[in-house]
């Protein structure tokens, strides 16, 4: 099982049976060598969200030596908008989710331009 396998494969499993996503599904993005990750969670993640939305999720390894570039990050909404077929169009998020050595995943949401800071 190579790396990306093993690390989209924690992911999944993070996102199935920990979070209690549902669907979650594995896209192979030979032009990124990556595999995106599709799912829907249990409740909105945002309170602007719409109940039973499709996530898109990134998994990364918190070890990577190389910092992210915003070439890698667009390519992946590129990447996301040809896989939705139905409008084409880019998600307004991302999330990442970095996988760290202990098998611990953090995710963190990364958003397509500037988003507007919420009041709490």
């Amino acid at each position: 099982m190579s790396s990306d396998s093993s690390l989209s494969e924690q992911v999944k499993t993070n996102l199935s049976h920990y979070n209690l996503w549902t669907d979650v599904q594995e896209h192979p993005i030979k032009d990124l060598s990556l595999k995106i990750l599709s799912g829907i969670p249990p409740s909105k993640l945002d309170s602007n969200d719409i109940e039973n939305q499709r996530e898109w999720i990134i998994p990364k390894p918190m070890s990577h030596k190389a910092n992210l570039t915003l070439k890698e990050i667009n390519s992946w909404f590129v990447s996301i908008s040809d896989l939705v077929e139905s409008n084409n169009s880019r998600p307004k998020r991302v999330t990442i989710g970095l996988v760290n050595d202990d098998g611990t995943v953090v995710y963190y949401f990364i958003h397509d331009g500037v988003v507007k800071p919420r009041q709490n």
